[in-house]
């Protein structure tokens, strides 16, 4: 039951303070400020509300304070009520004024000569970027004079004393009853200085705004001592560089000036300048990663750095003779386009003949890796110089060769007797040296046993020589077997020959 008692007391007052918040800003729309003042005199509805120079509103009503009516608060905070204060309401149409704070202050301050008067007022005291702004105007509840309105107190206004009445003093007879007044006063006010104290601050803004001052710098005496010890670090650099500081006064006020021309667009910029520091955040955040890994590679650059300056400059003439060279093959290529555009069909042809090309040139490749691992090569060219150096002697007479050869009419190979076909193509015919026809035979047959006898098979007659036009019997004899060595005919000194023709 009491949580629900609680409950419905919450959503009351909510109601009553909604109810109150339209009842003091709905009647006009504009933000009423309820200003209390020692002496109001010569203020009427109608005068102009400034601030900082500019009308901002404009005063409502002029009025007296009631015996129960709030015009200050207390240290605790505590409402106090004292009669006969002059009540002025401003209405502050203004909407980037309508927000006066606790350390507001309002003046009033005359016009002109002929006793017109505006109210001068200030809705909060300037800070520093960040710092926290005090808290608002108290709102005034229903029930007292002025409900909905905004009280600013007794404490925080004052009125300004008209040249007029100052002149008055040195008049007589009021010089004379001034000079009483401060006769009879003396001994009044001197048991009762606070409350002198108090009058002075109202009597005079200045005398308040220093005191509020010397508030200030009491509560941050610990950071004036701290900025006290730390200036003679900071002012000792900027001493030493006076005249580049000077500089530095005088550039920025020139770039203040062109800055103020450029207002629309620093303002522009400005309101980008938020998301421009979140994306420029995130990318320092990615910098600072990159950088940490870069540092080895950064520290071996700094390494590296005299070398690669030296290269740098050694070339510098080469890049200069490079442009011209680049340039010569850019006019080149520009001429040289069509004729490669042309020979396109040329050059689809040659790569479709390199792919074909492939199996041959790699059993070609294969078959040089092959004489060169046997030394085929060294083998051919010793067969043909010692076959020259068998086939032909030198003698005291001079050059001789030891076969002839004799051109004839046999074009195939003759396997019948030589009388049956009337070829005659043997080595120095049929009437040669005996020893020349078997040396022909003999080698033919020696190479014939030793290639069968390499692949495992046995030694067997050998078939016609090619080029050998003398034929031989039906038997698959020739003539001039008998001939044959011996070692011919058993194989002898066959294995060494053909080693030496083929490798081992």
């Amino acid at each position: 039951m009491i949580r629900k008692a609680l409950l419905a007391a919450a959503v009351v007052g909510a109601v009553v303070l909604v109810v109150i918040l339209l009842a003091g800003g709905g009647e006009s729309g504009g933000y009423r400020v309820r200003a209390v003042f020692e002496n109001g005199s010569f203020m009427v509805s109608g005068e102009q509300v400034r601030i900082a120079g500019a009308n901002v509103g404009t005063i409502e009503s002029v009025g007296v304070s009631m015996p129960d009516e709030t015009v200050a608060y207390d240290k605790n905070g505590n409402p106090v009520a004292k009669p006969g204060k002059a009540i002025i309401v401003m209405n502050i149409t203004d909407p980037g004024f309508q927000d006066f704070r606790e350390d507001a202050t309002c003046l009033i301050r005359p016009q002109s000569l002929i006793g017109e008067k505006f109210v001068d007022c200030r809705p909060t005291l300037p800070r520093a970027p960040g710092q926290k702004p005090p808290p608002p105007l108290k709102q005034i509840p229903s029930g007292q004079p002025g409900a909905g309105e905004y009280l600013l107190p007794l404490g925080s206004n004052s009125t300004s004393v008209d040249p007029d009445l100052i002149n008055d003093i040195q008049t007589l007879p009021y010089a004379q009853r001034f000079r009483l007044i401060l006769n009879e006063l003396g001994g009044g006010l001197a048991g009762r200085g606070e409350d002198i104290n108090v009058l002075v601050k109202r009597a005079n803004p200045v005398l308040r705004d220093v005191d509020r001052v010397f508030g200030i710098l009491s509560a941050q005496r610990n950071q004036l001592a701290q900025l006290a010890s730390d200036s003679e670090a900071i002012l000792r650099p900027l001493s030493r560089e006076r005249s580049h500081f000077a500089g530095f006064i005088t550039n920025a006020g020139a770039a203040a000036e062109a800055s103020s021309e450029k207002g629309p667009e620093l303002e522009e910029a400005l309101q980008k300048f938020p998301t421009f520091l979140r994306e420029f955040r995130k990318t320092m955040v990615s910098l600072k990663s990159f950088s940490d890994a870069g540092t080895p590679l950064f520290e071996d650059f700094n390494t590296a750095a005299p070398s690669l300056t030296n290269a740098t400059r050694t070339l510098t003439p080469f890049s200069e003779a490079l442009t011209v060279a680049i340039k010569s093959l850019g006019n080149a290529g520009e001429a040289a386009g069509p004729i490669f555009a042309e020979a396109d069909p040329v050059v689809k042809k040659a790569r479709d003949l390199a792919k074909s090309g492939v199996v041959p040139t790699a059993e070609l490749a294969r078959l040089f890796v092959n004489l060169k691992q046997t030394k085929g090569w060294d083998g051919l060219t010793e067969l043909i110089y010692n076959t020259t150096a068998s086939l032909n002697g030198f003698d005291q007479f001079g050059h001789f060769g030891r076969t002839r050869v004799t051109l004839t009419n046999c074009l195939e190979y003759e396997a019948t007797p030589v009388g049956a076909s009337g070829c005659n193509a043997n080595f120095n015919g049929p009437n040669a040296n005996q020893s020349a026809n078997t040396s022909a035979a003999d080698l033919f047959r020696l190479l014939q046993q030793g290639l069968e006898e390499r692949n495992g098979g046995t030694a067997a007659e050998p078939g016609p020589a090619i080029g050998v036009g003398q034929g031989s019997s039906a038997g698959g004899k020739r003539k001039g077997e008998a001939g044959i060595s011996e070692a011919s005919k058993t194989g002898a000194g066959t294995e060494p020959l053909l080693n030496y023709l083929l490798g081992p």
